[in-house]
């Protein structure tokens, strides 16, 4: 019965525990069936890390500094903060109105109306005409 994938999986601590069980596992204490067991781990977290590695290809660390890029020049680093700026200013208006609510909505609509009607109404009352839309 095999209750999970079949992994061939080699270590020096790996190697080591499978010689001392290869009287069976019973034999073992239950402190080194313990260990072997987290040599199984180790060996099998080992291999699926290097796997992923393998498939993404290399993976480029976070920079850490203030600037969030990983320029040295003072030229460079300024454009891309400016960049930056640039972006997060454009995004702004998006963000706002995606976290406006439906009553937010309504009521700057609302408002929005009152205004229109009172300027119309404004106008007309100067004597000015009423323009229709085409």
């Amino acid at each position: 019965m095999n209750a999970g994938p079949a992994y061939n999986v080699t270590s020096p601590a790996l190697a080591k525990h499978r010689t001392k069980a290869r009287e069976g596992l019973s034999a073992m204490s239950a402190v080194e069936r313990h260990a072997y067991g987290e040599a199984v781990e180790r060996a099998i977290l080992t291999m699926q890390r290097s796997e992923l590695q393998r498939s993404f290809g290399p993976i480029k660390p976070r920079v850490r500094c203030a600037s969030g890029t990983d320029y040295s020049d003072g030229a460079s680093i300024h454009e891309a903060v400016r960049q930056q700026q640039y972006n997060a200013l454009l995004a702004w208006p998006s963000k706002v109105r995606r976290n406006r609510t439906d009553v937010e909505w309504a009521s700057m609509y609302e408002a929005a109306m009152n205004a229109k009607a009172a300027a119309i109404a404004e106008r007309l009352w100067a004597g000015g005409a009423l323009e229709l839309a085409a």
